[in-house]
């Protein structure tokens, strides 16, 4: 399939409201962000096509975090051109919580990491 028009299915999954990405949404994203959707083995052909064309689709996308309740602190591009977890990889890794939203951290939620760090 044409890369830009997946990548067109992507926007629209992200963007709009409808039967079809109601379906993908629940079947597929469960409450993820895009960035931490990845292939498995049991998806449909045009689910398989879309996630080829991911990184395409994100490349140079920033978001507004708005209220950030919908923004995963980690895993969204909100503060830079790329995710917090490709900026800082190592801060990601030792971060108890990967799913901390934008909204919880601003609402006073500790970032807390498995060893303490200078």
């Amino acid at each position: 399939m044409n890369i830009s028009l997946l990548c067109k299915r992507w926007w629209k999954l992200e963007k709009e409201d409808g039967l079809w990405q109601e379906i993908v949404r629940y079947k597929y994203l469960r409450n993820k962000s895009i960035y931490e959707v990845k292939h498995s083995l049991n998806v449909s052909a045009m689910w398989s096509d879309l996630l080829k064309v991911k990184d395409i689709f994100l490349q140079g996308r920033g978001m507004k975090a708005g209220k950030g309740e919908l923004t995963s602190f980690w895993l969204d591009s909100w503060l830079y051109d790329e995710p917090l977890s490709s900026c800082a990889p190592i801060l990601f890794e030792l971060c108890d919580n990967k799913n901390v939203t934008v909204a919880q951290v601003r609402n006073g939620f500790n970032i807390t990491f498995r060893r303490w760090l200078f």
